[in-house]
């Protein structure tokens, strides 16, 4: 007993204040994670600490109901538990995710030399048109403008030249698309 109140008690209070913390986490992650990366010095992840927090308290509460091991005992076989649980939790599970959320996207510089399709006709100068780039694992629109400013029609393929970055539209020629063709013609 701490305080008049039983272990078990503690236990399954604990259990079950974590358990729903780490749903509300689940679902509120975002939220949450900025407001532990904005107090200083905070390196701590939300989903590690809650975690730890419902292994201990459900080993704990384990231990408490289902053994002969006196309360000291049991809470120190559950504080291993938990921090086994939640380093192995974190190596295999967060940090893999952590990194594959951060290599998903890909910079529009990565798109030079590929080629597109106009399907918002781009106009004279400095107007605006819209593409559609094909890779590997999507199809994505992108606007676009015209490399020497003279107009495309929607349905013309286009290589994309360079990426005007300040406004992060894309530069692209039928041009240069025509003159690498030309080029494998003649070799």
């Amino acid at each position: 007993m701490i305080m008049g109140i039983e272990l078990t008690t503690i236990y399954l209070t604990g259990l079950i204040i974590a358990g729903s913390l780490t749903l509300i986490n689940a679902l509120l992650g975002d939220i949450l994670d900025f407001l532990f990366e904005s107090v200083p010095g905070a390196f701590i992840n939300p989903t590690v600490v809650l975690s730890f927090i419902a292994v201990l308290c459900g080993s704990g509460f384990i231990f408490e109901n289902s053994t002969t091991f006196d309360s000291l005992t049991g809470f120190l076989i559950s504080v291993v538990i938990a921090l086994c649980l939640v380093v192995l939790l974190h190596m295999l599970v967060l940090a893999p995710l952590s990194k594959a959320e951060s290599s998903i996207g890909f910079h529009m510089t990565d798109l030079i030399g590929d080629y597109a399709t106009v399907t918002t006709s781009i106009g004279e100068g400095e107007d605006y048109g819209e593409i559609i780039v094909k890779t590997t694992f999507s199809i994505r629109g992108f606007p676009a403008k015209s490399m020497n400013g003279l107009p495309i029609r929607s349905g013309e393929e286009v290589q994309i030249v360079d990426v005007d970055k300040e406004n992060q539209v894309l530069l692209v020629s039928v041009e240069e698309k025509k003159m690498i063709t030309e080029e494998k013609n003649h070799e």
